[in-house]
Formats: structure tokens, C-alpha cells, sequence
């Protein structure tokens, strides 16, 4: 009869324990996870912090918290399960009554994009695991990866970007371009008068002065990895965020230069439809602002380059045009002549091979290997 009774006891005291967790065990936990920083660059570290509190007086000595987050996102190690776009890593807690515990995982970020913390579960239960109470958290934290610019295997120096291009556009002279001297005229300044070559001369000679405009530069960006692939999502992917990397360090040149700088991309951002064509402007806020524009571009073309670099050949008055692409043909050729011929300087940046049946003399084209330029820059 006694171990009858102290049987009863505890089967009680257990069912007792089983209500209270059903019903309290999730009550007053505060949970929050978060972030350290909302923009980096590829291959950079950030953290991922775990807040929790027990704001009660009821321990729990089991609980667990399930996050789902990208899989670019890397973090973890053995203990995470990884699928084609999801990270899963479960993580487990104790609390004592009125406690708060935090944990930070160390993160890097492996890809440009824009990730947010997907979902986090809450799991909670008691001292046997006769109870599994489970809640969704509310989670707000995202950050936006940018890519990682490469610049230095371009084949394209910062001092080729810069400077001022004599023109026949203006009526105004520069005082600043000198193109030599000429004979002195009835309305010139004196303070214009070439004194050396007035005395070789023996009759007075001026400083001749050219018409100058500043240099500004289209970088526009090719999202077709090959010739036909229109709507439909990068055959060559790796390719294509190369490409993106090689317009991060082509927008970084620009900037040690001071230049005006426009870009323009056959695709969109995330959520959009519309092609990429921006303002021309200069200074680090607007590169930074490229910069996000890249890391939310989507990896699909919404049309024919040839049929872009058409609708927007009027729009393109920069003085120097680069293209940076996966592939050139005849069409493409055909506007680059045609925009040399207007006086533009246009750079195409292939990555890959001109074709052998291709003839592309008269056009100024840099063969790159995007395995060179990645492990060049790493």
C-alpha cells in the first residue's frame, strides 16, 4: 500500500508538472535575436546575437530555439543542416527563474544579397521532455551584403579615367588648356601674352586656348550570360556575379577620380520590373548607393542587350561608355562603332573569349578570365 501511495504521489506531482509546463512554460520569455550590423561587403564577418530572458519563476531547463535563415549566410558549422537555399541551426538553452542568457555566433557572409533572419521557433519544455510547448518568434533583423569589388586585373588604370578631353563643342575657351600659341589679335588680354616665344618671334604671340569638357563615364552591365537568354535566369551565374564584382571596382575607380559616373543594366532589382538606368552623379554617398543597387540586382535579363544599349543609345552622353558583358556579336559591335563614331570612348570588358568568326577591329576590348579575376582578388 505504500508504494501504491508514493506511486500515486508522484504520478500526481508529474501530471501536476505537466499542466503547469503546457500552460506557463512560454509565458513571459522574452526573446530577441539580431544582427550586429545591416551592410557589409562578401567574405565579411558579422554576428548573430540570441537574447533570452525567463521572466518568471518557472525554470526551464530544456529549451531550444530553431532558426531558418539563408544558406549564404554561414554559420554554425557541423551544427547546422543546409539545403539548396535555407541554413537550419537549432540551438539550446537552460534558464533558471528571472534569468537572462545571450549567445553570439559568429557569421560570414558568403554572397551579395539581402537576407533577413527567415523564422525563428521557440521550443520549450520540461524536466522528463513529456512536454514540447512551441511558439513562432517575431523577428525583424536583416542585412544587406555588397559585393566584393574587383578592380585590380581590369586592364583599366584610374589615371585613364580622369582628366579633360579637348572638344569643338563649346563656344568658350579653357583658360587652363593650353594648345600652343598663335599671333596676338586686337581683343586679346595682355595678361595672355607668350613672352619667350614674342621674343623669338619679334612680334607678339598669345597662349592658344582649347575648348575642354570633364570626363564622365556609362558603366553598363550585360545580364545575359549568353546570346540567347532573354527572361529567363543566368545560364552562367558565377559568370554573371563576377560581372557584378567587376562593376563594384569599376565604380570604386571612378571615385578616386572624382568622375561623374551613370549605370545602366538590362536587368532589375528584387521586387521590380524596370531596366537599370540611373542619374549621372559623383561622391561616395551615390557609389554607395550603386553599391546597394548591386547587391539587390536579380540574375535574369528583362531584354536583348543589343535591343537595350538601342533603347537608351540617345540617353548614353557620357564621354566614355565601358560595357562589361559575357559575350559580344555583330549587333553589339555595330553600336560600339557607331558610339565611336559620335566621339565616345567605349571600353567593352568581355568576360570570356572574342568569338574567332567575330571581326572586331576597331574596338577597343578587354578579354578577362573570371577565374583570373577571382583568384586575383582573393
Amino acid at each position: 500500500m505504500q508504494l501504491l501511495a508514493i506511486a500515486a504521489v508522484l504520478l500526481g506531482i508529474l501530471a501536476l508538472q505537466n499542466q503547469i509546463y503546457r500552460k506557463y512554460a512560454l509565458q513571459n520569455v522574452h526573446y530577441r535575436c539580431y544582427l550586429s550590423r545591416s551592410q557589409v561587403f562578401e567574405g565579411e564577418e558579422i554576428e548573430l546575437v540570441e537574447e533570452i530572458e525567463n521572466r518568471k519563476w518557472l525554470p526551464l531547463p530544456w529549451f531550444k530555439t530553431e532558426i531558418t535563415v539563408s544558406r549564404w549566410l554561414d554559420f554554425a558549422g557541423e551544427q547546422s543542416q543546409v539545403s539548396d537555399t535555407s541554413r537550419y541551426v537549432p540551438s539550446f538553452f537552460s534558464l533558471r527563474s528571472y534569468q537572462k542568457v545571450s549567445r553570439r555566433w559568429r557569421l560570414k557572409c558568403l554572397k551579395r544579397g539581402e537576407y533577413a533572419v527567415d523564422r525563428v521557433v521557440l521550443v520549450a519544455s520540461d524536466l522528463l521532455g513529456n512536454v514540447n510547448q512551441s511558439v513562432g518568434a517575431d523577428v525583424h533583423t536583416s542585412v544587406l551584403v555588397l559585393p566584393r569589388p574587383l578592380g585590380e586585373m581590369t586592364g583599366i588604370e584610374t589615371r585613364h579615367l580622369t582628366g579633360e578631353l579637348a572638344v569643338r563643342r563649346t563656344l568658350l575657351e579653357d583658360p587652363f588648356l593650353n594648345a600652343g600659341v598663335r599671333e596676338y589679335m586686337e581683343f586679346d588680354p595682355m595678361n595672355r601674352i607668350h613672352w619667350p616665344a614674342t621674343a623669338k618671334e619679334q612680334k607678339l604671340m598669345v597662349f592658344q586656348n582649347d575648348s575642354s569638357t570633364r570626363q564622365s563615364v556609362t558603366i553598363i552591365l550585360n545580364m545575359q550570360s549568353r546570346a540567347f537568354e532573354h527572361g529567363v535566369t543566368a545560364v552562367d551565374a558565377d559568370k554573371m556575379e563576377t560581372a557584378i564584382r567587376l562593376c563594384a571596382g569599376l565604380f570604386e575607380s571612378t571615385l578616386a577620380a572624382g568622375m561623374p559616373l551613370r549605370f545602366a543594366a538590362n536587368c532589375c532589382t528584387t521586387g521590380a520590373r524596370d531596366t537599370i538606368f540611373t542619374g549621372e552623379y559623383w561622391g561616395r554617398d551615390y557609389v554607395e548607393s550603386l553599391f546597394q543597387l548591386l547587391a539587390r540586382l536579380q540574375l535574369r535579363s528583362t531584354e536583348e542587350f543589343f535591343a537595350f544599349l538601342g533603347d537608351c543609345y540617345h540617353n548614353l552622353t557620357s564621354t566614355d561608355l565601358i560595357l562589361v558583358t559575357g559575350f559580344v556579336d555583330e549587333r553589339i559591335l555595330e553600336v560600339v562603332r557607331r558610339k565611336q563614331a559620335d566621339g565616345v570612348r567605349v571600353r567593352t570588358m568581355l568576360l570570356g573569349e572574342i568569338p574567332a568568326d567575330l571581326d572586331a577591329s576597331g574596338c577597343e576590348i578587354f578579354e578577362l578570365s573570371p577565374a583570373a579575376l577571382e583568384g586575383g582578388a582573393a
